[in-house]
């Protein structure tokens, strides 16, 4: 039992460790959309890595042994990948966090000057009026 938690959840992250990799593509190419796209499904599997972790911490409470005897081998060679996918979607993570708060920041400032008053976006996929850009030849 314990050995499917892990693999599901070895699964989960590699999912959120791929489309976080994509994001950080998608960003660096200004590809937004797909980005926002992508946005309700890491949700899902953010709901889900949860879930797994709560049946996880409750099979290893429940066997009731010392720490040394709480993994069968195969369960200490899976936790051991999932420790390590957990870092490398926390590292990922990290990077996405860092480049869209640049995109946030650079599109405030952005449209602070456009507006010239201070930026109220609530980061949803919103339009700009036509009255606020003009066009000079």
């Amino acid at each position: 039992m314990l050995t499917q938690k892990l693999n599901d959840i070895i699964n989960v992250l590699n999912q959120l460790i791929e489309m976080t990799t994509q994001d950080i593509e998608n960003i660096k190419a200004a590809n937004h959309e797909k980005v926002f796209a992508n946005t309700a499904k890491k949700e899902e599997l953010a709901v889900k890595f949860s879930n797994l972790k709560s049946e996880i911490d409750n099979i290893l409470v429940s066997r009731n042994k010392p720490i040394e005897e709480i993994f069968s081998k195969e369960e200490e060679i899976l936790f051991d990948e999932f420790r390590n996918k957990l870092s490398e979607f926390h590292t990922l993570h990290k990077k996405f966090s860092k480049l869209a708060l640049s995109v946030a920041n650079f599109y405030n400032a952005l449209m602070k000057e456009i507006k010239q008053e201070s930026p109220k976006i609530d980061y949803k996929d919103s339009q700009l009026p036509k009255s606020f850009l003009k066009l000079k030849a």
